[in-house]
């Protein structure tokens, strides 16, 4: 049996041009569609995420520049995609925490941004007491996953600390821990241009970073950062270092004081999460 031929179609010029441009318009609905998507999912779990910690996240419009006690907190809004990418760690990070534990560092709120800077200084993040508002760079940093969790971590520790007792930088029974002789350098905002401050290192007994020495502010925060983060590296260094041992002895008891909630229980979630940390190789010297 002969195949019946199927009659030619012919388009005219018009006709061609309206079909494409038919074609690249739905194309391009489908494409937003997908851009979009991603973008409800990360505002629906923020969103989560500020209702079950009963705080404020600013993510869109932040308001810039915001005068405080000790000087200018300023910043841009930060961009879609940044924020998206700076949620998939936030969310995960954050949510480690007792809910009991957010609520006793009376944290109000978390501010999303980008080119953030305190005093004219760029910041990762900035910990505004006066506010109980906790200020996050989505961007800067955001080559290494490691250092942005660990800046969460860190600055967060900051509020835990300064609402524990209304200090921050002095800790008589913490710096009596170090070895005899020992003096603090300048604080954070001295190692700020530092590249390699936060990189984990041997090089000084009882501290983690070279960016711990600076303070008895920034040794606890960069402690309690880093065994959320890093702990099996923490619990290796411990085994050596008896001062360090001690201080992470000081740090438990500093917390569960703080909270009760920050318990054994905690301490075993945190051993057990699981990350893809890309630090670099700790400094063995």
């Amino acid at each position: 049996m002969l195949a019946s031929r199927r009659p030619t179609i012919r388009f005219t010029a018009s006709q061609t041009a309206a079909f494409i441009a038919a074609v690249i318009l739905l194309s391009s609905a489908v494409a937003l569609r997908a851009q979009r998507a991603p973008r409800k999912d990360v505002d629906a779990e923020i969103a989560r995420l500020a209702e079950r910690y009963a705080i404020e996240i600013v993510a869109d419009a932040p308001t810039f520049p915001v005068k405080t006690e000790h000087g200018v907190v300023d910043g841009k809004p930060a961009k879609r995609a940044a924020i998206q990418a700076y949620a998939t760690l936030l969310i995960p990070e954050f949510s480690l925490y007792p809910p009991e534990l957010v609520k006793r560092a009376q944290l109000k709120r978390i501010v999303l941004c980008e080119e953030l800077s305190f005093a004219d200084q760029r910041r990762g993040a900035i910990p505004e007491y006066g506010s109980d508002t906790l200020y996050l760079d989505v961007s800067r940093g955001n080559y290494s996953p490691s250092y942005l969790r660990k800046v969460i971590h860190h600055e967060f520790f900051h509020i835990v600390d300064y609402k524990d007792d209304g200090k921050v930088y002095t800790d008589e029974q913490w710096a009596a821990l170090n070895a005899p002789g020992f003096k603090y350098g300048g604080g954070g905002k001295s190692a700020q241009g530092e590249a390699n401050a936060s990189i984990l290192t041997d090089k000084v007994p009882g501290f983690l970073t070279l960016y711990a020495t600076t303070g008895v502010e920034e040794d606890k925060a960069e402690l309690f950062a880093n065994l959320l983060v890093d702990f099996a590296y923490v619990e290796k260094r411990v085994r050596k270092d008896k001062i360090l041992a001690a201080k992470a002895e000081r740090m438990r008891e500093l917390l569960a004081e703080f909270c009760p909630e920050m318990n054994e229980a905690f301490w075993k979630t945190v051993r057990t999460t699981k990350r893809n940390n890309d630090r670099p190789e700790a400094r063995e010297e």
